[in-house]
């Protein structure tokens, strides 16, 4: 027979991070020849992918007015960012620096963009060259940066930790070309990691796993929703672990970082996670 229990918004003792959980039995248990697994979770997907706890929300480019090089640094707003939301980002960033122009049909031109490349799975990085004067039918902003004295392409560079979110080397920057005139496109060198915590893993601290680093993780919950949306984990399979024999008066469930193993910082608290507990069972079938 499986026992549950249900762990709720009201079991979270970390409400900045919305991920540790802490549940008190009725009394004292002493647990002898106990399991334990994950019966379902639900919960919002709503962590950050760009974070200063990932410490990835940094990237800059340079360009030239007149015949000066400058270096803008541009500080992303911690949230969940798609592709194209990076992009907005940059475009943005053009605007309040005035480094556009409208062509004729009165659309803003960017000279730089991160582009999705499904068939590559690539962020494709592309500039454009700024011309030297203004193109015939178009304006300029009033804020407009200025023209160079010779054409180049803003120079788009990669920042630590940014650098992994559209998949190119830390090292990386698409180069100023000046004087060529010329559009130029990049793909990513490695896989983009576009969610750095695309799994979850749920930890549980009374669970003996002598094989497993940490030893009390107990399942790992993978969002196959949108940002935003509403995941929901129901195992086909329980996934019984061993708890530690002894006697306990409450149990701790932590949702961790993959990577640091650390918890995550949740936004939305709304967190429902039901366990099941049961005897141990022998490989025979048999209650031990």
């Amino acid at each position: 027979m499986v026992n549950t229990i249900i762990l709720k918004s009201d079991n979270i003792t970390d409400t900045n991070k919305n991920s540790t959980f802490e549940y008190q039995f009725p009394n004292s248990i002493n647990f002898k020849n106990m399991e334990l697994a994950l019966i379902s979770a639900s919960l919002y997907y709503t962590w950050f992918n760009i974070s200063d706890e990932l410490g990835n929300r940094t990237f800059s480019y340079q360009y030239v007015v007149g015949g000066s090089t400058l270096t803008r640094t541009l500080t992303l707003d911690q949230g969940l960012y798609e592709v194209s939301d990076i992009n907005k980002a940059l475009q943005f960033d053009f605007i309040d620096l005035g480094l556009y122009l409208v062509n004729a049909d009165g659309d803003n031109v960017y000279y730089g963009e991160f582009l999705v490349n499904t068939v590559r799975n690539s962020v494709d990085i592309i500039t454009y060259a700024v011309p030297t004067s203004l193109p015939s039918g178009f304006t300029q902003p009033s804020n407009w940066v200025g023209y160079p004295t010779a054409t180049y392409n803003p120079n788009i560079r990669m920042q630590a930790k940014f650098n992994e979110i559209v998949g190119y080397s830390a090292t990386f920057e698409t180069g100023l070309s000046s004087g060529v005139g010329t559009t130029l496109q990049f793909n990513s060198t490695q896989a983009p990691n576009v969610n750095p915590n695309s799994s979850v893993l749920v930890e549980c601290n009374i669970i003996d796993n002598p094989f497993g680093n940490p030893s009390g993780i107990i399942y790992a919950i993978v969002p196959n929703v949108g940002v935003g949306s509403l995941i929901y984990v129901e195992p086909p399979e329980y996934a019984f672990n061993k708890i530690k024999d002894g006697v306990y008066n409450n149990l701790r469930i932590r949702l961790l970082n993959k990577d640091t193993l650390q918890p995550l910082t949740i936004e939305d608290g709304e967190i429902t996670i039901l366990l099941g507990l049961r005897e141990k069972y022998s490989y025979e079938g048999n209650v031990v």
